[in-house]
């Protein structure tokens, strides 16, 4: 199953990669913070970020468009 994200109004098929092990977060007891990043297939794309956001607190999620994962038939939209 490939996870889908909301993006622009569609449903977008996305590539995350997970990052642990951060620098201590005060706000949730020093627990590490964390990354999720996300690799969407964008053609025109210049490997680029589109949003980076705390989903929340001291978890992040980044979103980058790149063109690479559009030669996967799974990862087109």
């Amino acid at each position: 199953q490939i996870p889908t994200k909301n993006i622009e109004g569609q449903m977008t098929p996305y590539f995350p990669v997970e990052m642990g092990n951060g620098t201590p977060c005060s706000l949730r007891q020093n627990r590490p913070r964390s990354s999720t990043v996300m690799y969407i297939c964008h053609p025109e794309a210049k490997h680029e970020i589109l949003s980076v956001a705390e989903v929340t607190t001291c978890e992040y999620e980044v979103v980058i468009l790149t063109p690479l994962l559009c030669s996967h038939p799974k990862y087109r939209y």
